[in-house]
């Protein structure tokens, strides 16, 4: 049975922000030494007599790390969401422009001679030269972060803490992963392992992660622990810190075989509101990759087929999730979430590579559409797109050079569909966001990594750099595949798919395709949001020309050009673009 359901207005759930020095307490690195004597008292008499009432956050606040390198802290506090936007601590509009970065906590524990916290500084560093101001990055690595149920190894909690620390430095914002529906660094098999006294998955089902009350408390056990930790950099607990913007759930949780949601739609409403309560300070994402379910019947159509790692082209229809049921005023989520890789979403129409790049572009943009639409018309809340990607790599078909400029395409179509609904969303008569259509929220694109990390999922953009030599790409262990496959649930989900078909045959006929379209005619950049003054009250876009293509890619050459140099030019500018758009709303008595 594929009832149809209604979608319903949600109502708009505003959070405060707060934040306050711990009285008396001095700001200290590892190790215990204090910047230059600096009280948090005579910090928050800083903030106080300099800043007046502008906001809460210690801006002079000073962290020291045991190498020595002392640098200035610069936290403008809480980002907060206000209906469809997101805005500072100053209340002015914040768009995120972001990146992925998995890696960060591994490297920071550098537990072998290969980890390196440089790594760790570097790629923020390069994340802050390009614009950006949101990192989205792992807080968990079960058998080695937690070692145990409510079990830490202390090691891997520095680790942690100077991740954060190091982004909060550069004034970077970050997103926090609690758990993995795959199996990278433990995740959920581990909590329902865990639950089970076992030592492999045979016999278990993800689900039971969802369902059983031992791993739930588990899970909630694991984040009272985290929020309540003070980092041992910042003198702040996490809870504390402004620069953690947001939690995220898990990445892509998944029910597999559950065709109407509702188990994952149910445990996303229990710990969003436990994740919120807890941290009433700092947003819930869910992590979603944001398939369509039940409630949105109209865009079943857009769900693609399954990724490579089965083997066969699997419609994604009975995933266990439903993009607005589990985003909605039933939970405590501030940014619906998705995923966006017509690489692997749209594999079986499009292909992959670059000669397939229109088709793939085109499932792209109804995507977006659809789901920006949502956004503003039904959720009532800002949108964010998680991850987003296009692969490289020499076997694939087409040059890399090509598969770059496809790639460029794909990200200026994203940051395009983004920008116009945020200028959207601006009310050009009270120069206010807020009156019109558009959302806000923003990306975090898939995924930059420092020149020494190797380019393992074909997706990894390098920053004024090439990347080291590129690994054979990867391919799963059949049955490595097959066990993880069982445990989530592979049986259930396809005759789950089977029985929609049968009913739904029109779900997976692919009407948003138009065939014959040239793919040279997309554009391969974001077009540059001029101002006409410092008030920036306009919305004018001039297309210029993008820096040249000089697509002979040549490794003899590689010390003075770089692959991927106009990715990073693209990314950039639409950095760039945001910050304007962000200045639109500012107040003129703010300077």
């Amino acid at each position: 049975e594929f009832p149809p359901r209604a979608i319903a207005p949600i109502d708009r759930r505003d959070t405060d922000e707060s934040m306050a020095c711990r009285n008396g307490e001095r700001v200290s690195g590892r190790g215990g030494r204090t910047s230059g004597g600096l009280t948090c008292a005579m910090a928050v008499f800083v903030c106080v007599v300099v800043l007046g009432l502008l906001g809460p956050s210690c801006a002079e606040a000073k962290a020291s790390y045991d190498d020595g390198i002392v640098i200035e802290r610069d936290d403008i506090g809480f980002v907060t969401r206000e209906g469809r936007h997101l805005r500072d601590a100053r209340g002015n509009p914040f768009f995120i422009v972001g990146t992925n970065s998995y890696y960060l906590l591994e490297h920071a524990s550098e537990t072998e001679p290969w980890l390196k916290r440089s790594v760790v500084t570097d790629t923020l560093d390069e994340a802050k030269k390009m614009g950006l101001n949101t990192v989205r990055t792992w807080a968990f690595y079960d058998g080695k972060l937690q070692t145990a149920p409510g079990e830490y190894d202390e090691e891997w909690l520095d680790a942690l803490d100077f991740v954060v620390a190091a982004a909060g430095e550069r004034g970077l914002k970050l997103v926090l992963s609690l758990t993995n529906f795959w199996d990278a660094y433990g995740g959920m098999e581990s909590y329902v392992m865990w639950a089970n006294d076992a030592n492999e998955t045979a016999g278990l089902s993800v689900s039971e992660f969802y369902t059983s009350e031992a791993t739930r408390e588990m899970y909630k056990q694991n984040f009272r622990f985290l929020k309540g930790r003070t980092n041992k950099y910042m003198n702040l607990t996490y809870a504390e810190d402004p620069t953690i913007m947001a939690w995220e759930l898990a990445n892509e949780p998944r029910n597999p075989g559950d065709y109407t949601g509702e188990v994952l739609r149910e445990w996303i409403a229990e710990m969003s509101h436990f994740v919120k309560s807890e941290a009433p300070n700092q947003l819930v994402t869910s992590g979603s990759e944001g398939f369509f379910g039940p409630s949105t019947m109209q865009y079943m159509h857009l769900n693609g087929n399954g990724t490579f790692d089965h083997g066969r082209y699997l419609a994604q229809m009975c995933t266990g999730v439903d993009f607005l049921a589990q985003h909605d005023n039933r939970t405590a989520i501030d940014l619906p979430s998705f995923h966006l890789y017509p690489d692997h979403h749209a594999e079986e129409l499009c292909g992959r590579g670059a000669p397939a790049s229109d088709c793939a572009l085109q499932w792209a943009r109804a995507h977006t559409k659809a789901r920006l639409k949502i956004a503003a018309e039904s959720l009532g809340k800002p949108l964010y797109l998680g991850e987003f990607g296009k692969m490289k790599h020499p076997t694939m078909e087409g040059t890399l050079d090509a598969q770059v400029v496809y790639r460029n395409r794909l990200f200026a179509q994203v940051y395009d569909q983004f920008q116009r609904s945020a200028v959207d969303a601006f009310d050009e008569d009270t120069h206010m966001f807020g009156k019109h259509t558009g959302v806000g929220g923003g990306t975090t694109f898939w995924m930059l990594s420092n020149k020494e990390y190797k380019d393992y999922d074909n997706f990894t953009v390098y920053a004024y750099t090439n990347g080291p030599s590129l690994p054979p790409p990867w391919v799963p262990e059949p049955t490595a595949v097959e066990a993880q496959s069982d445990f989530r649930n592979i049986d259930e989900e396809l005759e789950c798919v089977e029985n929609a078909l049968r009913v739904h045959p029109d779900w997976i006929r692919h009407s948003w395709f138009v065939r014959g379209e040239d793919a040279d005619l997309w554009p391969d950049t974001v077009p540059r949001l001029e101002k006409e003054n410092e008030n920036i009250r306009t919305r004018t876009y001039t297309h210029g020309h993008h820096p040249g293509y000089v697509f002979d890619f040549d490794p003899e050459v590689a010390h003075d050009w770089t692959l991927d140099a106009s990715t990073v030019e693209l990314i950039s500018n639409h950095a760039k673009n945001m910050e304007d758009l962000a200045r639109l709303n500012r107040h003129d008595w703010w300077g």
